[in-house]
């Protein structure tokens, strides 16, 4: 019997990974086939098995130039390795210092949605003097930190949020964001406000405006109708918007435009996050996937150009390069006048733009970073004369210069990021790992971390897939 033909493969790096039908770790290659990349994994007990790591192996490929030499964090958790992943948070051999980490503080929460990543992770509610010392070991580890999540469950179950606020609103901490069903807070306008006059982004799932992807991501086609109102409520009481979409095959793949025209059409939409689905947490057994046919980060960028009405191309998306290429991509947008929005890589040449962004998730709002910003600017204006919108681009820049200086002298870090965030819109894709995915190489280079009551960092997808004693 002739054996089955398979396309010629190439072996560009042995990496690894988790076994797709036990879990456990065990050697693994990144192979490139057929255009795309993949991760095949050999399990003594499983054979052979693999997951589609990128649709798009031109992309893959790019996106390992990017790559810039991590940030030492001022000090670690850890001080020696002795093996993944018990030894993790932070050890010296992680590649990465904590650009955004995510303060699970409670595990209630109001829904059981099938398409959760982090199902039964932590245990009660964590207590304000707990998060305080969290806070503090942040600090000390990182001496700023641009945004803080607050996280769960769902946060809004905690009966001290608004203190757990309070106590994230120190000059050290730029934003403070909350991870949100939403239910709570499109029952209760004075959570809203309370929120809204904290400065917080309210970071609200958001999967798009149809019943029918709310009934298969989350086991509640209703949400459609009260998302869309909250989304209204929320905007017309003031507040900041991030929203956050689950991005699933063949379930929401057609809403990418209303996310997108939520976000160019209203000021208080200040950024888009997209998560192609994990299958980590609930969602492993909750939905129904192929590893092998899975929403990967190319697909998410053709979506989000294709669906941004020529506001943005793909071209203007890159790798986060602290972190592993394939596990994030993002672009900015600077807010003209009138509402117009352009995006910052067209502004500046590729290595002045990624080195702001190089190690920090979000764009450098720091006076250097914007004299970096403004100096390419001049450069290119000088050389070619092909900016868009020339003028307007100097104006905002300029009142950027002056706004930042002020914020600068006050010192106080969580100003200068707002006033970031007064002029720039952020789109980001990430793409957490599940056990068909996960890549012990890309978890050394990763910059989103839990910290934990015990004093560790660990890094999101070691916490979503291999539970480490901690």
């Amino acid at each position: 019997m002739r054996a089955a033909h398979r396309e010629p493969e190439a072996c560009i790096q042995a990496t690894k990974a988790l076994c797709n039908t036990c879990g456990r770790l065990t050697a693994a290659k990144i192979v490139l086939r057929g255009g795309k990349v993949y991760l095949a994994k050999w399990c003594a007990e499983h054979g052979l098995t693999e997951a589609l790591v990128s649709s798009d192996e031109g992309w893959y490929l790019r996106s390992l130039g990017y790559v810039k030499p991590g940030t030492e964090p001022l000090r670690r958790s850890v001080a020696e390795h002795r093996g993944c992943p018990d030894s993790c948070g932070l050890c010296p051999r992680h590649e990465q210092h904590t650009c955004v980490p995510i303060l699970e503080i409670t595990d209630r929460c109001d829904m059981g949605c099938p398409a959760c990543l982090v199902h039964g992770r932590v245990q009660g509610d964590v207590s304000l003097d707990q998060v305080r010392s969290i806070l503090d070991r942040l600090v000390a580890c990182e001496g700023r930190i641009n945004m803080l999540t607050l996280s769960g469950g769902e946060p809004t179950s905690h009966p001290e949020l608004l203190s757990i606020v309070d106590a994230a609103l120190r000059p050290e901490i730029g934003v403070v964001s909350v991870s949100t069903n939403g239910l709570a807070l499109a029952a209760d306008d004075d959570l809203i406000k309370a929120l809204r006059d904290r400065g917080v982004v309210i970071s609200l799932q958001y999967d798009g405006e149809k019943p029918g992807t709310y009934a298969a991501l989350r086991g509640r086609p209703e949400l459609a109708e009260i998302k869309a109102r909250l989304v209204e409520r929320v905007l017309a009481l003031g507040g900041r918007l991030s929203l956050t979409m689950t991005l699933a095959r063949g379930v929401n793949e057609d809403e990418v435009g209303g996310v997108m025209r939520l976000l160019l059409g209203n000021d208080g939409v200040v950024s888009v996050m997209v998560q192609p689905l994990s299958h980590a947490g609930r969602a492993m057994a909750g939905i129904r996937h192929d590893p092998l046919d899975v929403v990967t980060v190319p697909d998410a960028v053709r979506l989000l150009a294709a669906a941004s009405g020529g506001v943005i191309e793909e071209k203007h998306f890159c790798p986060l390069p602290c972190s592993h290429p394939t596990c994030f991509a993002l672009t900015y947008l600077l807010r003209l006048e009138g509402g117009r929005m352009i995006p910052v890589p067209a502004l500046v040449d590729p290595e002045t733009y990624l080195d702001v962004i190089k190690n920090q998730a979000l764009v450098g709002t720091d006076p250097d970073s914007l004299m970096r910003i403004r100096d390419g600017l001049y450069a290119l204006w000088t050389s070619s004369g092909a900016i868009p919108e020339r003028d307007a681009v100097l104006k905002v820049i300029r009142q950027l210069l002056l706004d930042v200086d002020r914020a600068s002298r006050a010192g106080n870090h969580r100003e200068v990021l707002g006033v970031g965030a007064a002029h720039v819109k952020s789109v980001f894709i990430h793409h957490f790992m599940d056990r068909y995915t996960f890549d012990l190489s890309r978890a050394a280079k990763c910059c989103n971390h839990y910290p934990q009551v015990g004093g560790r960092l660990v890094p999101a997808c070691v916490r979503n897939n291999l539970q480490p004693r901690i």
